[in-house]
């Protein structure tokens, strides 16, 4: 009895101590282009190449951690199509402007935008990070990850916290909509 209740806790421990340690490794994501005009994704750049440095706030507990982006870069090939554009952020609003004096919908989009900035990093590294396995398909690696960073139910039906809902924008968007008479 006493034996199963330690092997327990030590299960436990090393869980939590796997789960730390997960989470430090997403927090920093470099990209890079390289000589062909193909942009890379990876947790180092290669020496002597002038990267990007991308970095995330952890994501919260009750979120289940993704795998951390491979270290050897992944990168597209070179008759691959390129992406469009992303539509362009909406424009800021004024300093000038109170949040009392928007509209629930410019409060909202405007967590939304601030809230894309920070997944649109991550999601990438994700379909990568599933691109590179031999066994997946690429357009099963884009579709599942179209909605990387939203919450819903996990397979086994808790719920799962939509990522960076607290961000000051958000947080504002929010405490705004309690605080306007229905």
């Amino acid at each position: 009895m006493i034996a199963r209740r330690i092997g327990r806790i030590l299960a436990m421990c090393i869980a939590l101590m796997f789960l730390a340690v997960g989470t430090e490794a997403q927090q920093t994501v470099y990209k890079w282009v390289d000589e062909d005009g193909v942009v890379h994704f990876g947790q180092s750049p290669p020496a002597g190449v002038e990267a990007e440095r991308i970095t995330t706030a952890a994501a919260p507990q009750a979120v289940p951690q993704q795998a951390p982006a491979s270290a050897a870069p992944v990168s597209e090939p070179a008759d691959a199509p390129r992406p469009e554009e992303p539509p362009a952020a909406p424009e800021p609003v004024a300093a000038t402007t109170s949040i009392a004096d928007m509209t629930l919908a410019e409060l909202d989009q405007r967590c939304e935008a601030a809230r894309e900035a920070k997944i649109a990093p991550l999601r990438v590294a994700e379909i990568e990070r599933c691109k590179a396995e031999p066994r997946n398909d690429p357009a099963f690696c884009e579709r599942h990850n179209a909605d990387f960073g939203e919450g819903g139910r996990n397979v086994n039906g808790t719920m799962r916290p939509r990522m960076f809902d607290d961000l000051p924008a958000c947080v504002e968007a929010q405490q705004e909509r309690n605080r306007r008479p229905r």
